[in-house]
């Protein structure tokens, strides 16, 4: 028969693995399209790409709000508080992390990723 020992550090062993799991799973933020992104519950990630005429930079509340749309088409406000990326004017494809604000209507981020075309594009292409 096993000591009382091993067997309470097996359970302290399995409490921790459940609990890492856990926290593990809560940080997760899923890739969703803007239609999922409007009705979920939890902080999210949407891809798309930047609707140019859209773009709005307030400099006095360091706010940047813009269209994202989807391949698909779908569209959504966003709204960012924070400074302007550096490279945002050249964006080709943005990822918009956060969560939809039902009651404002916008997609409120607390983080962007922007991925732009490189300055070697061209080379690659032979051009």
């Amino acid at each position: 028969m096993p000591k009382k020992s091993y067997i309470i550090g097996a359970v302290i062993v399995a409490l921790a693995m459940i609990m890492a799991m856990y926290s593990f799973k809560s940080t997760l933020t899923t890739y969703v399209s803007v239609s999922e992104a409007k009705v979920s519950p939890r902080p999210v990630q949407v891809a798309g790409i930047v609707v140019r005429e859209s773009k709005e930079y307030d400099l006095q509340n360091n706010r940047l709000i813009f269209t994202l749309r989807e391949d698909s088409g779908d569209e959504m406000a966003v709204e960012y508080d924070g400074h302007k990326p550096a490279n945002f004017d050249d964006v080709t494809k943005i990822v918009a992390t956060g969560k939809y604000n039902t009651g404002k209507q916008v997609f409120v981020a607390r983080e962007l990723l922007v991925k732009c075309p490189t300055k070697y594009e061209q080379r690659v292409k032979g051009e």
